[in-house]
């Protein structure tokens, strides 16, 4: 496989990059738990008789999510609903 050479500039450059990334700390063990889709479902699941529905045990930990990352793990509601009921389902089939 041929190198690519790499000009001085370049690898400065990618200094300051290697050192931007290696002073972002890492993720607690409950943080990269949430941020996973099982680990998500999880949660949801010990949690969800805290609230008064499961749409309000669902968008807390959405909100969680958010403030982590920005985004949503889901769309909305109904669209974790959907993979719940699959997961749910593929529990329960014989293998």
């Amino acid at each position: 496989m041929a190198r690519r050479r790499i000009s001085d500039a370049q690898i400065n450059v990618r200094k300051r990059y290697e050192e931007k990334f290696s002073a972002i700390p890492p993720l607690s063990e409950d943080a990269r738990k949430l941020l996973s889709p099982a680990g998500f479902l999880y949660t949801f699941l010990e949690i969800r008789m805290l609230y008064q529905t499961y749409e309000d045990a669902y968008e807390m930990l959405e909100s969680q999510v958010e403030r982590i990352t920005g985004e949503r793990m889901y769309s909305e509601y109904s669209s974790f609903r959907i993979q719940y009921l699959r997961w749910k389902t593929k529990k329960r089939s014989p293998e």
